[in-house]
């Protein structure tokens, strides 16, 4: 899965073309649909178009066709990876659809604050094309009203100027369940920064959804670094990272540095667009263990003139304590948050299935995917006996050990020399959906990872699958693609690709949405 998908969900509604091709799918009437109090949207899309070749879905909110979008991209196909930006279109961009042909793909968009009437109406998404093509995307929709609908229909800007969902395709609407809501923080009345002085005992993983904009106020640096501070260290050389992603207007550039700095992720600052919020969507796994050091992932984007970023960073803390206090500031410029910034602090759902890996070592983990579950994912931290600092994470569906009947692609950023670094983007020849570390690294350094396997119960098509996971500190990577198979899934095994044992207290889970429908 994403991290953006990672948030806890209830499944609210779900629209599915039957029979003949359609253009337009519209969850309207929002704040009525969605339970009361809801504040963050999350669309799920596993579709196909008629057109014969990849496209963007488009993304329309509240029926406004006019100049009033804006979006970021961030790709990786065949062996390039790039970014690129478009400002004052008709329409915004979703994920990437294959043709009908192909299959079903797609990903997820992430509406925060989504009815709010302050706050410039900014979404991310991951997804791909199947194995054809990995994008993240950041939209920003130029208006402060609270959203009453959203109209997604595939890109209409081809040859012949006809393109259509395919039948079959599926497209589901989820809120943020904030029945898991830990707490919510705005900036203290003192510093006007962030802390969490206390955090929950009941949850496996904190998940936290920031909407901030930085006091630093400079017109030609419009957005501000995002610091964190885990139980009030403050040494920088605790915190190795890497960063995957795009920025730039004037000058678009992929971002794939490694770092040791206590960064998070990127806000908007005081000279952005008004009433434009950066929104990041950071993970804590396993935040209560004292097995390893604390790994984390964040997803974040942000609406500016200058920068207007789209990116995923992944990282640790070197120190196997449990957290136990959170503290966010401004990291490049700025002082304090202004107004409208918050902090949401989300405990993840109980886990559908676990396995804690013992002592001695296992050479692979299965879990079972309980019957009627609706939006399946995983969450690993794990570490192998590779001699090497990182390993390869397998997967295998119901048992599905052919590499063959797997296809994926993988785009990555790793190195460990500070403030550089590289990027790659291929398509494998194996069932590795993620990396971990192994017994090279740094003793104590776990590889943490989560994934989605979008509409596991189908029995008509293959299975798409997305996951983002990193080594915390040399390497973080995207993967999509699929299981060539349209059996239902009923297993998720795991096993690391060189080593032959998960080191102990690696930790599997898979976890479900609520269903309100």
């Amino acid at each position: 899965m994403s991290i953006l998908s990672s948030l806890p969900l209830t499944r609210i509604a779900e629209i599915q073309v039957e029979g003949t091709p359609g253009t337009d799918i519209t969850f309207s009437s929002l704040s009525a649909l969605v339970p009361a109090g809801t504040r963050h949207l999350i669309v799920e899309v596993n579709a196909a178009q008629t057109y014969t070749e990849r496209r963007f879905c488009e993304v329309i909110l509240n029926g406004d066709t006019a100049a009033h979008y804006n979006r970021r991209e961030f790709a990786a196909t065949g062996s390039a990876v790039t970014t690129t930006s478009t400002t004052n279109t008709n329409v915004a961009q979703g994920v990437d659809i294959p043709p009908s042909a192909a299959g079903f793909g797609g990903g997820y968009l992430l509406f925060p604050f989504a009815f709010r009437t302050d706050n410039l109406k900014l979404w991310q998404s991951m997804g791909s094309s199947l194995e054809t093509r990995l994008q993240r995307h950041a939209g920003a929709w130029e208006n402060t009203a609270a959203i009453d609908s959203i109209t997604l229909r595939p890109w209409q800007n081809v040859p012949g100027g006809v393109n259509q969902w395919a039948a079959g395709s599926i497209i589901t609407l989820y809120a943020v369940n904030e029945a898991l809501l830990a707490a919510d923080r705005l900036p203290d009345a003192q510093t006007r920064k962030f802390t969490f002085g206390t955090l929950p005992t009941d949850a496996n993983h904190l998940i936290l959804l920031m909407y901030l904009r930085s006091s630093h106020d400079l017109s030609t640096r419009q957005g501000d670094r995002v610091y964190q501070e885990l139980n009030n260290d403050t040494t920088a050389a605790n915190y190795p990272l890497h960063r995957l992603g795009g920025e730039g207007i004037a000058n678009p550039k992929v971002i794939d540095e490694y770092f040791e700095e206590k960064r998070v992720g990127w806000s908007t600052a005081a000279a952005a667009p008004a009433d434009s919020f950066g929104n990041l969507v950071v993970m804590y796994p396993e935040y209560r263990s004292t097995d390893f050091h604390k790994p984390w992932m964040s997803q974040h984007a942000a609406y500016e003139d200058i920068f207007y970023p789209v990116s995923q960073e992944n990282g640790r803390r070197r120190n196997t304590a449990a957290l136990t206090r959170l503290h966010y500031f401004p990291g490049m410029g700025g002082h304090y948050y202004l107004p409208g910034s918050i902090i949401s602090a989300y405990k993840a759902e109980s886990p559908a299935a676990r396995h804690v890996v013992s002592a001695s070592g296992e050479a692979s983990v299965t879990l079972q995917v309980p019957a009627g579950a609706v939006g399946l994912r995983a969450v690993v931290v794990a570490r192998s006996n590779s001699g090497a600092k990182e390993d390869g994470l397998l997967v295998e569906l119901n048992g599905d050990t052919s590499a063959a009947n797997y296809a994926i692609r993988r785009a990555s950023a790793y190195g460990e020399v500070k403030d550089e670094g590289d990027n790659e983007t291929a398509l494998l020849t194996d069932n590795e959906i993620g990396v971990i570390t192994g017994a090279g690294a740094e003793a104590g350094q776990y590889g943490f990872g989560t994934l989605s396997i979008i509409r596991h119960a189908e029995t008509d098509r293959h299975k798409h699958i997305l996951s983002l996971a990193g080594t915390c500190g040399s390497r973080i990577a995207l993967y999509g693609g699929r299981w060539k198979s349209s059996a239902a899934v009923t297993s998720v095994t795991f096993k690391p690709k060189a080593g032959t044992l998960f080191a102990a207290g690696s930790v599997f889970e898979l976890i479900v949405a609520a269903d309100a429908l």
